[in-house]
């Protein structure tokens, strides 16, 4: 009995199934394996990489948010540290601003 070869071309062995029985694509299949963890491994550093994008960019807003609110606050207490503001907190206490210039102590 003779068994008859059919030329069958690659893409339809493989839409068939029939790559899997040949015996060169068994000693491949570890090779696969690797081909397919290695790509699982690629999509998910590519979405982790993704979130730490994302997670920066929320961060450096949230940065310039407490910078403006820091600029802000830093103008508010310069009004509050004014001498005419100082002035007129202790002027409620009878307390008022010297006229005369103060002067140096020597030993």
């Amino acid at each position: 009995m003779t068994i008859k070869q059919r030329n069958i071309s690659p893409f339809s062995s493989i839409l068939k199934g029939e790559f899997i029985t040949n015996q060169i694509s068994r000693d491949l299949i570890p090779l696969l394996i690797l081909i397919v963890f290695l790509a699982l491994i690629n999509i998910k550093s590519s979405f982790n990489a993704e979130n730490l994008l994302k997670k920066s960019i929320n961060l450096e807003r949230e940065v310039a948010d407490l910078r403006l609110t820091y600029i802000t606050s830093k103008s508010d207490l310069m009004i509050l540290y004014r001498r005419s503001n100082f002035e007129n907190v202790v002027k409620d206490l009878g307390l008022k601003t010297s006229i005369l210039p103060p002067e140096i102590i020597e030993r």
